[in-house]
């Protein structure tokens, strides 16, 4: 097995695809909604994107007289991203998400199902030859990725106060990257074209009212279980096996008046268990590369406030912190990595439209954070991203 300046430059290729608002390489919300609650929707749910952070939540879902939601969301991304000074070129990003929730007369009104479609992370990066020195040889950062959860949840009202609910998705699994073999000089410029890994994943989660005002709620998100990438190169089938951590999440919520509601939740992103390190698979076993990712486990706080301000509008807020688990040793064993932003802001407005139907509108901003890499050459990088997002509900 071998151990050369490919693992570098292909590591980073594997993590710099994250750019949505993040916490890490993981989305902070999945809708305009829970973007602007800063994350915090683990105890009270705000739409049916709870079908994948707490399923539990669908049981309490305002969806309306005869039991139906939709919602669909569009956002536009602007990540401002830099390595030794040097912008990427990738700037903007468009994204569609939606998801549906309802009740059954076959089932009863105890049950309640939602499906949906959502990323919970991806993009890329594209950085030109001088933001990065390879050797002596400048080289071009190039990647994308993207993982992508579809699947159905079900919630079930086990008493007034007590809620459980499961899912299961299909995981889709998408990466193209640009390496570089320093095995030969100068480097050879290695194209890993777009290729396609499918999966599954499940989700537990339960919501519990503790009184009128107080609820709390707890989900388990585990790991992707996917095939491996695979690549056929000039030389053979090249393979690597590339997952999505299990998280743990717990919240609270409260509503000190009956317009006003806040929310906190703690998550435990387990990305030890999938980003220290891993082999890329050569065609043969001498050809085997390690990949040293070196990441730590990541602890997020969301802190989420609503407020109606009237009949037709209400406002939302939030915060996200998250810690890196990056530090400066890693940054050259992670190059182009984007994985560094911890501090969170976001604010939003839901309008009521129709009887049947509102619109929403949030704006999370990630901000800038820096690194420069203690081990190896001083590579600097530095992030910051920018979220929009307009979200359609349809209730009946």
């Amino acid at each position: 097995m071998k151990n050369n300046k490919l693992v570098v430059i292909f590591a980073g290729m594997l993590v710099s695809g994250a750019v949505f608002a993040n916490n890490a390489d993981q989305v902070v919300g999945l809708s305009a909604l829970t973007n602007a609650m800063g994350g915090a929707v683990v105890a009270t749910p705000q739409d049916v994107t709870t079908a994948l952070t707490n399923p539990a939540g669908l049981s309490s879902l305002n969806m309306g007289e005869q039991k139906s939601r939709f919602d669909m969301n569009l956002s536009v991304l602007n990540p401002m991203r830099s390595m030794n000074g040097v912008d990427s070129d990738s700037e903007a990003y468009v994204m569609a998400t939606g998801g549906f929730a309802f009740q059954s007369e076959l089932l009863g009104p105890d049950f309640t199902i939602g499906i949906g479609a959502y990323p919970i992370s991806g993009g890329g990066v594209d950085f030109p030859a001088d933001a990065f020195k390879l050797g002596n040889t400048n080289a071009a950062i190039v990647s994308s990725r993207m993982s992508l959860r579809i699947g159905p949840s079900i919630a079930y009202k086990a008493s007034d106060n007590l809620s459980l609910g499961a899912g299961v998705s299909l995981v889709v699994n998408q990466m193209s990257a640009k390496g570089f073999d320093r095995t030969v000089i100068p480097p050879k410029s290695l194209n890993y074209p777009t290729d396609v890994a499918y999966g599954a994943s499940f989700v537990l989660g339960t919501t519990y009212k503790i009184n009128d005002r107080t609820n709390f709620g707890a989900a388990y998100t585990s790991r992707s279980y996917t095939e491996d990438l695979q690549w056929n190169m000039d030389d053979g089938k090249w393979g690597l096996s590339f997952e999505d951590p299990q998280t743990v999440a717990i919240g609270i919520s409260y509503r000190p008046s009956e317009k006003l509601q806040l929310e906190a939740d703690l998550k435990w992103v387990d990305y030890s268990g999938v980003r220290t390190s891993s082999v890329l698979y050569g065609p043969t076993a001498a050809k085997d590369i390690y990949i040293a990712y070196g990441w730590d486990d990541q602890y997020v706080l969301g802190l989420g406030a609503k407020y109606r301000l009237s009949d037709r509008y209400t406002l939302l807020a939030g915060y996200n912190f998250g810690n890196s688990p990056l530090d400066e040793a890693d940054i050259n064993n992670n190059a182009g990595v984007t994985a560094i932003i911890e501090h969170h802001l976001s604010a939003g407005v839901m309008a009521k439209i129709t009887k049947y139907t509102s619109l929403s509108f949030s704006v999370i901003h990630g901000f800038e954070s820096e690194m420069t890499a203690s081990v190896g050459p001083p590579t600097e990088v530095s992030f910051e991203t920018n979220l929009a997002t307009l979200q359609f509900t349809y209730q009946h």
